[in-house]
């Protein structure tokens, strides 16, 4: 215990201490309740390690703005003077009682749909604050507590930072753990690494990319392998979860979205939450198998698959730090193959998250309902405005039912919903011509022949199929198109 740190059963402001939990280089935090009131809740006090620290009023800052289900209230700070006389800052939240992500996933088999429900709640938390400037810059799986009631809260919002704030530090990169940086952080601070006025500009781009390591180590128990030889940016190939782990492909291709290259193909937090929403509902039943390692998942230089380890440190140091640079030919991370293998495309994103984002069920089913019209040549990709990010803000007005009716979509609507147009099966239907295609009207597209219908373009409605940004009617020997069955 630091010698001036408060003693278990000694007051912190109208605290109590009951119990010391954590210690770390700038902070510990305690368990307390408020003093006199034996029947209170419990709340986390985080008292600084030095006087006057000035991260200790940036996270009460960021609690009070970033008001959330999934993220710890806000409930008391001030000032702790120690036995030197000198005064210590502390910060008082709720108090958040759970596992770690990585903890949780290892306390009882857990399947790709309770993950995406997990990510949906984060991912909710996240636009919630990036909506109001906010960035928590420290997404990692112990800074993620699962509830027994199943809320993911995201804490430790010390690292964070929002519009307007002042720097707290004076490194290139801003705080954070190694392992979860972006790749375009790294070179950043590789390019710079002699400027020493250079400062990295956080956005929400960075919070995504943490949150899809996070998901890559949670689903394979390894690090990405690394991207930096000697602090130099270096081209690394990463395999999919599933050549690791039994993980639905809905649940791989976000995962191998938020850890590309391209900050562009991370999307935002909003689509996010919106997209894992259908998700939960609609993804088929490779998403309720159990998430297992799988013959395949060997010792690598980024750690053991499925090691159980309870903190965020990479195994092997910074061997496990970076994302993906060029996956190999047999990873469905090229742009290609993430388009072949999206379980919801772009523009099906985009449909159902504004119809979502409207907030009423009953209005969609009447759009659905009017005539057709001619769809936009290039419909273009959805970004929410803070309004519309609303339902993920009870502070915005709408409480934390909103979340939880977001997770409720009737399952009767999903066939409406997903009729904007049908995602690109990943291998032929019984009886589709197989290649060689015809080149003159007909595409060779995951092993089976494609026809393109004239210059149709998503949504395609739902007897077409949608594939980069065209519609196609499957090529047979005989027979029609099928409308229902499964390839």
């Amino acid at each position: 215990m630091h010698l001036n740190a408060p003693d278990v059963g000694s007051t912190v402001g109208p605290w109590l201490i009951l119990e010391c939990l954590d210690s770390g280089s700038f902070g510990i935090v305690y368990r307390a309740q408020r003093a006199g009131h034996p029947d209170s809740p419990p709340v986390a006090v985080k008292m600084a390690r030095n006087p006057n620290d000035p991260r200790f009023q940036r996270e009460a800052e960021l609690l009070q703005r970033c008001i959330h289900p999934s993220i710890p209230h806000f409930e008391d700070m001030g000032l702790w003077t120690g036995p030197n006389h000198r005064r210590y800052p502390y910060l008082a939240m709720e108090w958040v009682e759970g596992l770690t992500l990585y903890d949780w996933l290892q306390a009882a088999p857990r399947t790709s749909r309770e993950v995406l429900q997990v990510v949906l709640q984060l991912a909710s938390a996240l636009a919630s604050a990036h909506a109001r400037g906010a960035f928590h810059r420290d997404v990692k799986g112990d800074n993620i507590r699962v509830r027994t009631d199943g809320r993911a809260v995201l804490v430790d919002w010390g690292s964070g930072w929002f519009a307007g704030a002042h720097p707290l530090t004076d490194t290139t990169a801003p705080p954070g753990t190694t392992a979860y940086r972006p790749p375009e952080q790294r070179a950043f601070q590789w390019q710079f690494r002699k400027d020493m006025e250079a400062r990295w500009s956080s956005s929400a781009s960075d919070d995504l990319y943490s949150l899809g390591v996070t998901l890559y180590r949670l689903v394979t128990g390894v690090y990405l392998p690394p991207c930096t030889d000697g602090g130099e940016p270096v081209e690394r190939e990463v395999l999919g979860p599933s050549a690791m782990a039994t993980v639905c492909l809905e649940l791989e291709t976000l995962i191998l979205r938020l850890i590309s290259d391209d900050r562009a193909a991370r999307g935002s937090a909003e689509q996010l939450a919106r997209e894992c929403t259908v998700l939960v509902q609609a993804a088929g039943p490779e998403a309720d198998r159990p998430i297992l390692p799988t013959a395949s998942a060997v010792k690598t230089e980024s750690g053991r698959a499925f090691s159980g380890s309870q903190d965020d440190r990479p195994a092997s140091g910074e061997s496990n730090t970076e994302p993906a640079r060029r996956p190999p030919s047999s990873s469905p991370s090229t742009r290609e193959e993430r388009r072949r293998r999206e379980p919801v495309p772009t523009w099906l994103s985009w449909a159902a998250s504004s119809a979502l984002g409207a907030g009423a069920v009953a209005l969609l089913v009447v759009l659905l309902l009017r005539p057709s019209t001619p769809p936009a040549a290039t419909p273009t990709p959805w970004l929410a405005t803070p309004e519309e990010v609303a339902q993920f803000a009870p502070d915005a007005g709408v409480g934390e039912e909103a979340l939880t009716s977001a997770q409720d979509v009737p399952k009767v609507m999903l066939p409406a919903l997903l009729s904007f147009g049908r995602p690109m099966p990943s291998k032929p239907y019984p009886n589709q011509r197989r290649p060689p295609c015809e080149p003159r009207v007909e595409r060779e597209i995951n092993g089976a022949c494609w026809v393109v219908v004239g210059t149709e373009r998503p949504p395609c409605g739902d007897r077409m199929f949608d594939w980069e940004d065209r519609c196609y009617l499957a090529s047979y020997n005989e027979g029609q198109q099928p409308t229902s069955e499964q390839p």
